[in-house]
């Protein structure tokens, strides 16, 4: 019941969203992306000995994605989760996406 719940809220926000905000995106080698709690987003391209050093603090302090992460802003806070498979066998993320 709480995932069924889960996805009618997720979808209902989606679909709410602009069309551009649903657009995918991919980053490039290097590229940097920071989100802030308050859900304000920042992008760099570091390049040179800055490119590297942030990669060098990156591979010791960071830890890798190990799948799609979903986020949302609710209530004035940035939520994130794992994504997850949805009673129906789908994945969240397969049913936020839908256009």
């Amino acid at each position: 019941m709480f995932k069924t719940t889960m996805t009618a809220a997720l979808l209902t926000a989606a679909l709410a969203m602009p069309a551009f905000a649903m657009d995918e995106m991919a980053m490039k080698d290097g590229a940097m992306m920071m989100m802030g709690a308050d859900g304000k987003m920042m992008n760099t391209m570091p390049a040179g000995d800055a490119m590297k050093m942030m990669g060098d603090a990156m591979m010791k302090n960071g830890h890798e994605m190990k799948g799609p992460m979903i986020m949302m802003m609710t209530g004035g806070k940035m939520m994130m989760m794992d994504d997850m498979k949805m009673d129906d066998g789908k994945m969240m993320s397969d049913h936020m996406m839908m256009k």
